[in-house]
């Protein structure tokens, strides 16, 4: 088990120009549970969220949130430290806040996320990990209470992707 923060770099693509964005700079939090089937396969369940209250363009806040199911796989362990290629796949939710408006854009799809961890155990429970993940979102329709977000009618789209580094403590039943 491993919780951590830290930061990243958020690219939001779509046909609407106020909404998109490369290189806002953002904050992360990731969280994730993994069952070792093996000495160096993991299963897992991975939460990620990344987001910024800064934006260029027409909204106020904007955040993505991952939910995945991972297969992490150590190519490197010694007696306390091991390195960890993780690919993870799953859904995504995104909330983008328009300025003055209290409704939020929101957009839901599939994700994946591709990482590199390494893994520091201080003593035979507790640790510490450094990471470096990548997650990317599939191209969905952006919903604002169920409605079009457009007031012309037609649909607009958004996907996004997040390279990332973060680092925290780990748990190791």
């Amino acid at each position: 088990m491993s919780v951590g923060g830290g930061f990243g770099i958020m690219n939001v693509f779509s046909d609407r120009a106020d909404i998109e964005v490369e290189g806002l700079g953002a904050g992360a939090l990731r969280a994730a549970f993994g069952y070792a089937v093996g000495k160096r396969i993991s299963l897992g369940i991975h939460y990620d969220r990344v987001g910024s209250t800064w934006h260029n363009g027409g909204l106020d806040r904007l955040h993505m949130t991952t939910y995945l199911l991972s297969v992490a796989y150590r190519p490197w362990i010694s007696e306390r430290s091991a390195w960890e290629l993780e690919f993870a796949f799953g859904s995504s939710a995104a909330s983008l806040f328009p300025l003055e408006s209290r409704l939020p854009y929101t957009n839901t799809g599939g994700a994946v996320n591709v990482s590199l961890r390494y893994l520091s155990m201080w003593t035979n429970t507790l640790g510490a990990f450094i990471a470096a993940d990548h997650a990317s979102s599939s191209s969905e329709e952006l919903i604002l209470e169920g409605g079009l977000v457009n007031p012309n009618g037609e649909r607009s789209r958004l996907q996004w992707n997040s390279p990332r580094i973060t680092a925290g403590l780990l748990v190791r039943f």
